[in-house]
């Protein structure tokens, strides 16, 4: 019979037999749970995680927002579940473009593709011919998408009606303000701030400006340029869909619309003029030194304000800046394009894709994307979110971050959000249509400035004269 004394108890077959089963549990519990992880439905491990790269635009300033969301989730939700993101490239809109579509075409020193990358649907359109990316949809159930903005959702779905670019953040466009230099103008000339509300109305004062500014000048066209439109190709196909029709004409631009030479002339003449600042940049640029006014922008500039302007003797001051509602053709509907791209996920293997959707996930629960957004410009992309942050993302905003909450509330309610037409030539169309409206602007400005000693109107006349014809060639 076989016993043992434990603390003055005796042990029968069967005590010795549980205490045998917890020892070899014991034992075996590390090589259990490694199984389990190692065979669960995603593939991930925790002592050997998937380690995925991301490519993105800057978001913010001071900190970059979504570099910040990263580090967030590899030491919690990544670290728990076997997934690490690094950030390999942080790059502005148009060198992003450049680097997705060289990998698109296969251009020789063409970076290697990273997991996730940011991109517009006119670099995603390239990719996705190429059969280079993989659909969100195969990951996401209905019930989930449907938890999105459905517009938010349509505009990653390409031609062929798979959702290629997924969104975590959206911008929009509005018309950003130095207030401080309005008021001072406002104050004296009695332009009313209602002006800035149509593109026709920042001309009016526009007019004024230039003449206030450039009344204690030497020369005749020294006054200062008072507006900027940051992206021309934007502008017209918001002002195009205010008025009801479309820019676009088989794969082409309409240029038999008479709207199409109407946003000519917003674009051009007060540019000959002096009213307009004309740069292949953003206005915020010209703006940090004190020599324009307003400019339209995407939401997201907000967040690269300076608090001073510096003027070319080096003085500098304080100003404060405002953002307003975008402005619309007189006669026309509230429309705005939508901005804002959103991750592409390159193909590889399942494993990888399901570690990139877990982020993706992750970034678009409703707290994680407020928390990520708030205060960059980019409105949340799950109608839960969006509720949420029109209650509470007033309560501490001051500044211009204040000014963004009205504006965004107003043209949530009031407009409509114009997504970017999925054309495989859109943009090799952008590039040709803003480095034409700039080209002949330019070379009209220096003509005009050069014939200002025969009179203005006549200065003009010769510098305007035949530029639609050849805008139009």
């Amino acid at each position: 019979m076989m016993m043992k004394i434990f603390r003055g108890r005796v042990l029968g077959r069967t005590d010795i037999l549980i205490f045998m089963a917890v020892i070899a549990l014991c034992v075996l519990a590390p090589g259990i749970y490694m199984l389990t992880v190692k065979s669960a439905p995603d593939g991930f491990d925790p002592d050997n995680p998937v380690v995925l790269t991301i490519w993105h635009n800057p978001t913010g300033q001071d900190k970059d927002a979504l570099s910040v969301a990263v580090d967030r989730f590899n030491r919690s939700v990544g670290r728990e579940r076997g997934v690490s993101i690094i950030v390999t490239t942080i790059a502005k809109s148009e060198l992003m473009h450049e680097k997705l579509t060289s990998i698109a075409l296969g251009t020789p020193g063409a970076p290697e593709p990273p997991d996730i990358a940011i991109a517009y649907p006119k670099s995603a359109v390239a990719l996705a011919a190429k059969g280079l990316l993989a659909d969100f949809g195969e990951y996401f159930t209905r019930e989930e998408l449907d938890a999105y903005v459905p517009s938010f959702i349509e505009s990653g779905r390409l031609s062929d009606g798979k959702l290629y670019v997924f969104p975590v953040g959206k911008s929009t466009e509005g018309l950003i303000i130095n207030r401080t230099f309005w008021d001072r103008f406002s104050d004296a000339t009695g332009t009313p701030i209602s002006e800035l509300s149509t593109f026709e109305g920042i001309i009016r004062a526009a007019e004024k400006y230039y003449a206030w500014t450039g009344a204690n000048m030497p020369n005749v066209g020294d006054g200062s340029a008072f507006f900027m439109i940051d992206n021309p190709f934007n502008m017209a196909q918001a002002a195009f869909a205010q008025m009801g029709e479309d820019l676009f004409a088989d794969d082409g631009l309409n240029v038999a619309s008479p709207v199409y030479e109407r946003v000519w002339k917003i674009l051009f003449e007060p540019v000959v003029r002096g009213y307009e600042a004309s740069y292949n940049g953003y206005g915020t640029d010209i703006a940090k030194t004190g020599k324009l006014l307003c400019w339209t922008s995407s939401t997201a500039g907000i967040t690269f304000m300076p608090k001073n302007v510096t003027y070319d003797d080096n003085s500098s001051e304080p100003v404060e800046f405002e953002i307003l509602p975008f402005p619309i053709m007189e006669g026309g509907k509230k429309v705005v394009i939508q901005r804002g791209g959103g991750f592409c996920l390159f193909k590889s293997a399942p494993t990888r894709e399901k570690a990139a959707v877990l982020f993706l996930k992750w970034l678009t629960s409703p707290e994680e994307n407020l928390r990520y957004l708030e205060n960059v410009g980019y409105m949340p992309v799950t109608n839960k979110a969006i509720e949420v942050a029109n209650e509470t993302w007033g309560e501490n905003a001051a500044g211009i971050y204040k000014s963004y909450i009205g504006t965004m509330k107003t043209m949530n309610e009031e407009y409509t959000f114009l997504t970017q037409k999925q054309l495989e030539n859109y943009a090799d169309l952008e590039i040709f249509y803003d480095n034409r409206v700039r080209k002949l602007s330019a070379s009209a400005r220096d003509k005009y400035l050069k014939n200002l000693r025969f009179g203005e109107e006549e200065a003009l006349r010769s510098a305007v004269q035949l530029a639609y014809e050849k805008f139009i060639e």
